[in-house]
């Protein structure tokens, strides 16, 4: 579909002005013509380097702006004001310049005679599919408000699991942190006064006290080197990962990593069964149920479990059967799964498995604190220990031949 710029007069003579899509100029035409407009100029529009540019700064807008307009949208719609109307409302009162020059374009496409799953679809980044595909579910049913309703509990959702994981690796990562500078700054700056010392007496060194010097010679000699390398194998790690093989590798690594990879397993299983009972909710097809939730589950182990499931689906199996043939999905899961096809009432087990799940994260949470705390502990003993080891034996040994 190409965009068609224009400016009409509408049914009261104003002037007005937006964009539309169209197939081609004569059906950009005919679909202003149904909306009332008589059109005055039209031509087809080049691409907008903003809305590439907002594309590219999408990951600036919070998750929560985006869960402050769905609640309040939702509470607009709810009141009868138009969407139209409502969305202009909330572009006014956003703050972020990215988040309202999107909904300003959302509310010219709308003009235009584009709907606004259309319009929100531009915007992958900041609207992932699930949020389009719900919204476009809810314009077909006429129960946009009780969408808008369920995304933002998904959201919200989302967010709290999201802040959960951070929170619990954030005291380890400031230990890391803080143990990587204190053994940079020990080995640059108080290493080189030892070996001033040590280099008076005829003694040979202990080995941790070598290393610790060579470490010493290898960060202040080549140091550029050692910057050059460190850069280039991140960018080899993060571009190896974004292929398809890397992906893959990075999140079997996630979900099977010792200690943290139950807890990222029971929250992906947590957002599965809370986006699939959500889009069950709005009244879409389980096939493309399933194949929403697989792009947009963040895992791609899990999502081709999911895409299993379907074609298992397609062919006429319930979703049981073939979960349980994946470890991936628990006995809970397959159980209550089980119990919602049997019954009918998929729509409501499948919250209630997320909202189990979510409290199973909480308590992940809680237990890798527990378990990371005494860890890192023995981690900071052997540095200290290395350390002294490396600065105290040749000085006792020095003390040995002062005395002889």
């Amino acid at each position: 579909m190409t965009v068609f710029s224009y400016t009409a007069r509408d049914e009261k003579g104003g002037a007005i002005s937006g964009t539309v899509e169209a197939a081609s100029i004569d059906l950009a035409g005919t679909q202003l013509d149904s909306l009332g407009y008589i059109p005055i100029v039209i031509k087809e529009q080049a691409a907008s380097p903003f809305l590439d540019m907002a594309d590219f700064f999408a990951r600036s807008i919070p998750p929560e702006d985006i869960i402050f307009f769905t609640f309040q949208i939702s509470t607009l719609i709810g009141a009868g004001v138009p969407l139209l109307e409502s969305l202009q409302t909330i572009a006014q009162q956003i703050k972020n310049e990215q988040f309202k020059k999107i909904l300003e374009q959302a509310c010219r496409d709308i003009r235009g005679g584009s709907s606004l799953s259309e319009s929100l679809a531009k915007h992958t980044k900041l609207f992932p599919e699930v949020y389009v595909h719900m919204i476009r579910a809810g314009e077909a049913s006429g129960k946009l408000e009780e969408i808008f309703s369920h995304i933002a509990v998904m959201a919200e959702h989302e967010a709290e699991t999201r802040e959960k994981i951070k929170t619990a690796v954030r005291y380890p990562k400031m230990v890391l942190v803080a143990l990587g500078l204190a053994f940079l700054i020990v080995t640059v700056f108080v290493v080189p006064q030892f070996v001033k010392i040590f280099s008076q007496f005829k003694v040979a060194l202990p080995l941790p006290t070598r290393m610790l010097i060579g470490l010493n010679t290898l960060i202040q000699g080549y140091w550029m080197y050692c910057a050059g390398v460190i850069a280039a194998l991140s960018i080899a790690a993060v571009w190896y990962i974004r292929t398809p093989q890397g992906r893959h590798l990075w999140d079997t690594i996630k979900i099977k990593f010792p200690i943290i990879g139950s807890l990222f397993l029971k929250a992906s299983l947590s957002r599965f069964t809370s986006i699939l009972g959500l889009l069950n909710q709005s009244g879409l097809p389980i096939i493309e149920n399933l194949q929403i939730t697989a792009k947009t589950i963040g895992n791609v182990i899990i999502a081709e479990a999911i895409d299993t499931i379907r074609e298992s689906v397609y062919r006429g199996t319930g979703l049981a059967e073939p979960m349980k043939k994946n470890k991936l999905f628990t006995p809970l899961v397959i159980q209550m799964v089980a119990v919602g096809e049997t019954s009918g009432m998929l729509d409501e087990t499948l919250p209630k498995v997320a909202k189990f799940y979510d409290l199973e994260v909480e308590n992940e949470t809680k237990k890798l604190a527990l378990y990371i705390e005494p860890l890192l502990t023995v981690v900071l003993g052997a540095v200290v220990l290395f350390f002294a080891l490396a600065i105290f034996l040749p000085m006792w040994d020095m003390t040995k031949f002062a005395r002889a």
